[in-house]
C-alpha cells in the first residue's frame, strides 16, 4: 500500500465535506428514532384495533399522547 499515492483534499474542502456528512448522519439518526417510534406505536395499537379492544378515535388519542 505504501507504493500508492494518496490525494489529500485542501483543508477547506475537507471541512465542507465533513459538515455535509455530519448533516446526513444526523438525518439518519433522526430517521432511525422515528422508525422505531412508529414501529412501537404500530405494535402497540394494531393488535388492539384488530381485536376491537379499542376504536380508531381512541387509537388517535393514544398516539397523540405518545408524541
Amino acid at each position: 500500500m505504501s507504493k500508492y499515492e494518496i490525494v489529500i483534499p485542501p483543508q477547506e474542502l475537507a471541512k465542507v465535506l465533513t459538515q455535509q456528512v455530519l448533516t446526513m448522519i444526523e438525518k439518519i439518526r433522526v430517521n432511525i428514532f422515528q422508525s422505531r417510534t412508529i414501529a412501537t406505536i404500530r405494535d402497540t395499537l394494531l393488535p388492539k384495533l384488530l381485536s376491537g379492544e379499542i376504536r380508531v378515535k381512541e387509537a388517535e388519542k393514544i398516539v397523540e399522547d405518545m408524541i
